[in-house]
């Protein structure tokens, strides 16, 4: 398996750019944070800014408002010009509208009108897509040293999302809705789902999911049970928590066939994955790594290159920026095509 570093850090360093150096304003939109970013053309973040999501739509535009407000502030502050707004939200999205439709994880997201509400503040042209396939984006633009034409994204977060990029091209779907791997089931009539089916992947190892899995597995030996996060896991089996090592381990052999169903459906030369739950220490990230190894098959195993995002904890924020700079023009000059 191939492994990378984070190699997208925060830098402030404006002086080392010409004056009036083109960003884009780049807004990332989950159901446990919301973070807003200025972004070069080649990734280099510039600056970012997150915080709790309050999760409903109202609060939740008024947050981006107020963050958009201190990015533009550092930019004028630092020389940088404002080329476009890039936006990553989990779906169902109307692309073509610009329009957020009931994301089972955003509760009243209800088909809101986001790149006219964000044209309308911040002025710059806007570009809607879902956050997996912006991760795909990114990745393909960013963190692809051997450019290869087919990427899979998978990102492991509130939800699991997934976005596929076949010989150059960014796979969407009639609806623009394609390729929900998080909702393929997983276990016949298993949990509940927010998406209404029951058993899919996404209920049981997003990292909203691993938390109440955990939360109810400690609320039957514990008289006063307390709610768990997946980072609570997490620190838990890090610190020698026999219990928590076990969950943790049987959550990510979950994963691992996600990860699998994914190499099997798309049969990509890159897979690379995304999100809160990867962020865990790699000691305990590295089992499902090794899980999806020993599970390929031995064609696609030996052909597949399987890690982890090279944007580290930025991920967000630099795949709601690709999906801007990928219509205006990236640095590399790679473009990943939607639709001709």
């Amino acid at each position: 398996m191939m492994w990378t570093c984070n190699r997208y850090q925060i830098s402030d360093m404006a002086e080392q750019r010409d004056t009036m150096t083109p960003v884009v304003l780049a807004v990332d939109i989950g159901a446990t944070k919301i973070a807003v970013g200025l972004v070069h053309a080649d990734g280099a973040i510039a600056f970012q800014s997150r915080e709790r999501s309050p999760v409903r739509a109202e609060p939740s535009l008024a947050l981006i408002e107020r963050l958009g407000r201190a990015a533009e502030v550092h930019a004028r502050k630092n020389g940088l010009t404002i080329e476009g707004t890039g936006i990553a939200c989990g779906g169902p999205l109307d692309l073509e509208k610009g329009l957020v439709l009931s994301p089972p994880n955003l509760p009243d997201w209800d088909r809101i009108p986001l790149t006219t509400q964000m044209e309308t503040s911040f002025g710059a042209k806007a570009y809607l897509q879902n956050d997996a396939a912006a991760g795909a984006i990114a990745t393909a633009l960013w963190d692809n040293p051997d450019a290869v034409r087919d990427v899979t994204y998978i990102t492991v977060s509130s939800g699991i999302g997934c976005g596929v990029i076949t010989d150059g091209f960014l796979y969407t779907g009639h609806t623009g809705n394609g390729s929900e791997l998080g909702h393929i089931p997983l276990i016949y009539d298993g949990r509940a789902c927010n998406c209404g089916l029951t058993g899919c992947f996404e209920a049981y190892v997003s990292g909203t999911s691993i938390g109440k899995r955990y939360t109810e597995a400690k609320a039957t030996c514990t008289a006063t049970p307390r709610p768990y996060s997946a980072r609570d896991v997490a620190d838990a089996a890090l610190a020698g928590d026999e219990e928590a090592l076990a969950f943790w381990h049987s959550s990510m052999g979950m994963l691992a066939r996600a990860v699998r169903a994914a190499a099997d459906l798309f049969d990509p030369a890159l897979l690379v994955i995304g999100g809160g739950v990867t962020e865990a220490d790699g000691e305990l990230f590295a089992p499902a790594m090794a899980l999806v190894g020993s599970s390929m098959a031995a064609g696609v195993g030996q052909r597949l290159t399987v890690r982890k995002t090279g944007f580290g904890r930025n991920s967000g924020v630099a795949s709601a920026a690709s999906v801007a700079w990928n219509e205006i023009g990236s640095a590399t000059g790679v473009k990943v095509r939607i639709r001709e």
